[in-house]
């Protein structure tokens, strides 16, 4: 049997994840869709026949409606926000628009609603918002938001003559663990590690996964190379510990490089630059273990610092 235009009309608006109401000139409710139903906790037994009024939350004016009733009916579109009551008398506030319909002579025969619930709205975006710039595997700040707080961190260090260091880490021989054991176990190892690379830090320090099994933290605050690779090697020895992945006992170690502002670089670059080089020189020693960067082991931090008027280079690094 072919399916006629007004059947598969009525299917898609049926499946359509907005909430849909239709309603005679009277505002009396003729269809609903499922969404609505859903939105609303009535039933279409319980709405068809009824009018949108039994949503109504007092939270609208008199005016409001007036408003509102005086531009559908004159065949124009109507939008706007408003609080909606739930059968279960919780309030949603929905963005709506209302569209008459009309017939060949242009006299308004219905109208159509379609919903948006805000709230659901402000979900959706603040989850775009949490995949835009965080780690989809561990929630970590990703490689994008990093470089960006990096950057900041950079120009309020120079301007207020304080310390920072960027540390870079990667797991060593990670490769074996998903060949040995999949990648879903190595997965769950990422995301061990970084949990336990979050609370062996202060909670002030930013800890991010720069992509793959490569790490990277913003540390403020310490004054000496010594203290900062203190906690570098606090970390190697924390990573250390075995880690428990669905029932298997998995050991891992950790190379760390660290780079020192202003003594290692006054940008983003060159901060990454010089740790990814100690960090490649704590493999070439064998791994599990920390190095800090070689030009950092010829100065200290008393060598002069940037002048609290000059700016230092925009990030210009990938996302």
């Amino acid at each position: 049997m072919i399916e006629t235009d007004q059947q598969l009309l009525l299917r898609a608006f049926d499946a359509a994840s907005n909430p849909v109401l239709v309603t005679e000139r009277t505002g009396c409710i003729v269809w609903i869709n499922k969404a609505f139903c859903l939105l609303s906790g009535y039933s279409r037994q319980e709405l068809i026949g009824k009018t949108p009024h039994l949503l109504a939350s007092g939270r609208q004016s008199t005016s409001f409606y007036c408003n509102l009733w005086l531009t559908i009916l004159a065949g124009l579109t109507w939008r706007g926000q408003m609080v909606e009551r739930r059968k279960d008398g919780g309030n949603c506030m929905v963005n709506q628009v209302i569209t008459p319909v009309l017939d060949d002579h242009g006299v308004v025969t219905h109208f159509i609603a379609i919903l948006h619930n805000v709230q659901i709205m402000d979900d959706e975006r603040a989850a775009m918002q949490q995949l835009a710039f965080h780690d989809a595997l561990t929630g970590l700040p990703n490689r994008s938001l990093f470089l960006t707080l990096l950057n900041q961190s950079i120009n309020h260090a120079g301007k207020h003559c304080q310390s920072l260091a960027l540390m870079f880490i990667d797991l060593d021989h990670f490769k074996s663990v998903n060949d040995s054991m999949g990648h879903a176990c190595g997965d769950k190892l990422l995301y061990a590690v970084a949990e336990r690379l979050g609370q062996s830090v202060r909670s002030s320090d930013v800890v991010s996964r720069l992509g793959g099994d490569e790490f990277a933290i913003m540390i403020t605050g310490m004054d000496t190379p010594e203290s900062v690779e203190a906690l570098g090697n606090k970390l190697v020895a924390t990573m250390s510990q075995p880690f428990m992945i669905d029932a298997h006992r998995v050991e891992i170690s950790i190379s760390v490089g660290i780079s020192l502002f202003p003594v290692n670089g006054a940008c983003v670059e060159e901060l990454l630059g010089h740790a990814d080089s100690a960090m490649y020189q704590a493999k070439r020693s064998g791994g599990n273990a920390c190095c800090l960067s070689l030009t950092t082991r010829l100065n200290t931090l008393s060598a002069p610092r940037l002048p609290p008027t000059e700016t230092v280079s925009a990030i210009s690094g990938p996302g």
